[in-house]
């Protein structure tokens, strides 16, 4: 008698499991680290189930940028929600350190080598109308939030802003080792000042 053919909704779940534990191992040990055997070992399964839930690694890879792919878009959408609590500085940082550590900038290499995976990230991208291009006009839209919050002066040009603050975070993503890379603290500094920079001066001060 042959083995009962798991639904789909399991497998479904299955495979989230296993990205869920892939990133893990990504987040720990880096994107070289990311084997299918060394997959389910992380994911305490038999390796023959991660090759019947993925079709190798490239099919295990472009699934975890498209499900993170989701993940920022969510993050983006909350960080326009977060427009009047906490501080502008730390809610930059937040929506920074979400992008940074994403497990799709540790295979960003990985993906610009292979033409195929790109195709599939681009594939996600534009069917979920969400992209490393979309950043400026996020952040854009998080500080016309803050302006319209009287949290950032009326006279900033917050396109201008937007546009800086989502290069230089690009310029993290994707620069080499040999380009000087700030600690977190020290990224958190400087958006800070130019949360400062930006803001809305006290009503008594104005």
């Amino acid at each position: 008698m042959s083995p009962a053919r798991r639904s789909t909704e399991a497998t479904a779940q299955l495979r989230a499991t296993l990205v869920d534990r892939a990133r893990t191992l990504i987040a720990r040990e880096g994107a070289e680290a990311l084997t299918m055997r060394r997959l389910a070992v992380e994911a305490g399964c038999a390796v023959g189930l991660t090759y019947k839930l993925f079709v190798d690694r490239r099919e295990l890879v472009a699934e975890i940028v498209h499900v993170d792919v989701g993940r920022l878009r969510e993050a983006s959408d909350e960080l326009l929600a977060r427009a009047g609590t906490a501080t502008v500085g730390a809610n930059l940082m937040w929506y920074a350190e979400v992008v940074l550590d994403s497990p799709a900038v540790a295979l960003a290499r990985e993906l610009l080598n292979d033409e195929a995976l790109m195709r599939s990230v681009a594939a996600s991208a534009d069917h979920t109308g969400f992209g490393p291009a979309a950043f400026p006009q996020i952040i854009t839209r998080y500080l016309t939030a803050e302006q319209q919050a009287g949290r950032v002066a009326g006279q900033v040009d917050t396109d201008a802003f937007g546009f800086l603050i989502a290069s230089t975070l690009h310029n993290l993503l994707v620069a080499g080792d040999a380009w000087p890379k700030p600690s977190r603290s020290d990224f958190r500094r400087v958006l800070d000042a130019v949360a400062a920079t930006i803001a809305a001066l006290p009503q008594e001060e104005r």
